[in-house]
């Protein structure tokens, strides 16, 4: 095992020259994807286009998060159509519903009437 005998300056440089390559890497790296772009839609003198390669993969991290967030807002929405297969299904769950409110409804008005002849309902 080799112990380190450096001091924690060294460390701090160290990181510090890391980050300012990799910051200076990631900039060269957006100036030649720039560059490729612009050649890819630019006709050159004799008004050909260059083709380039471009794969969907080769994205930036924004980009991939966004397209993760919309496959899976397609795949909840997938979801949410197949929660019934058949029409009559929706409209027994829609009449279910109804029925489920009116009971409730019901309910509600008798309780309200018992409260009032009891004098315990005072809505103002």
């Amino acid at each position: 095992a080799v112990v380190s005998t450096q001091s924690t300056g060294d460390e701090a440089e160290l990181r510090a020259e890391c980050e300012q390559y990799m910051a200076e890497f990631n900039e060269r790296e957006k100036l030649k994807l720039q560059h490729e772009k612009e050649m890819a839609e630019t006709p050159d003198e004799d008004g050909w286009i260059m083709v380039t390669r471009s794969s969907k993969f080769s994205a930036s991290a924004e980009q991939a998060e966004e397209r993760k967030r919309q496959y899976d807002q397609k795949l909840d929405k997938k979801k949410k159509e197949m929660l019934h297969l058949y029409s009559f299904q929706e409209r027994e769950k829609r009449k279910q519903s109804l029925a489920d409110l009116k009971l409730k409804f019901q309910e509600d008005k008798d309780k309200i009437a018992k409260m009032k002849a009891a004098r315990i309902f005072k809505p103002y």
